[in-house]
This record gives structure tokens, sequence and C-alpha cells, in this order.
């Protein structure tokens, strides 16, 4: 049987990107790892998803913890360098 891990392990997900995700779909864990891979280049989806991580990312600013938010950041950085954005 497959886990979350697996799964976020095929897709190269990490936890924070998992989060930030998961913080912007309307979905269940696996379903996040399956629409990521689904759309992993397509460009448009892909700046969707790029949304919600931003999202996620202002959320974390806004309650002032400086260190989470640069691993939000860093963890959007992950997404954008593995993710067709045009």
């Amino acid at each position: 049987m497959l886990t979350l891990k697996d799964c976020t392990d095929f897709c190269d997900l990490s936890d924070d990107e998992l989060l930030g995700l998961l913080a912007g779909a309307d979905m269940s864990p696996i379903e996040v790892c399956a629409m990521v891979q689904q759309f992993a280049d397509t460009p448009s989806e892909c700046r969707k998803m790029l949304g919600f991580l931003q999202t996620y990312l202002e959320k974390v600013e806004g309650k002032g913890d400086t260190k989470r938010a640069h691993e939000v950041h860093e963890a959007i950085h992950h997404f954008v360098s593995n993710h067709s954005m045009i």
C-alpha cells in the first residue's frame, strides 16, 4: 500500500509545499499529489498552484513567524524550480 510520504516523494513535494497547496485547494493530501503529478507540465495550472502557495505564505507572514515564513518561501522556490510556469 502506498503512503502519503510515498506520494509526496514521487511528486517531489516537500511538507511545506503540501501544506501550502492544501491551504488553497479544497482537496485531500492524496488528491493534491495527484493534481501536482497530473498538471506538472501545464503552466497555467502550475501558476494556480503557485498562487495557493503564495496565499499560504501570506497567512504564515501574518502570524509574524519569520523563521516559518522563510521555510515556506524556500518551499515556493523549490516548487517554482521544479514546475513549468511558462
